[in-house]
């Protein structure tokens, strides 16, 4: 018990990291997302 606070240290610093890696995911996917988008309008123009 007297290293209780070690281990929840350590699992609240694991979501931590675990939710950083979701954010920088999430907004991977919208820029691609978006570059898509502008793909498919470039080639809207081009036909």
């Amino acid at each position: 018990m007297k290293n209780l606070d070690s281990v929840f240290a350590a699992y609240m610093v694991g979501w931590g990291v675990f939710f950083l890696y979701q954010l920088t995911v999430s907004r991977r996917v919208a820029s691609l997302r978006d570059e898509i988008e502008q793909l498919r309008i470039s080639l809207k123009r081009e036909k």
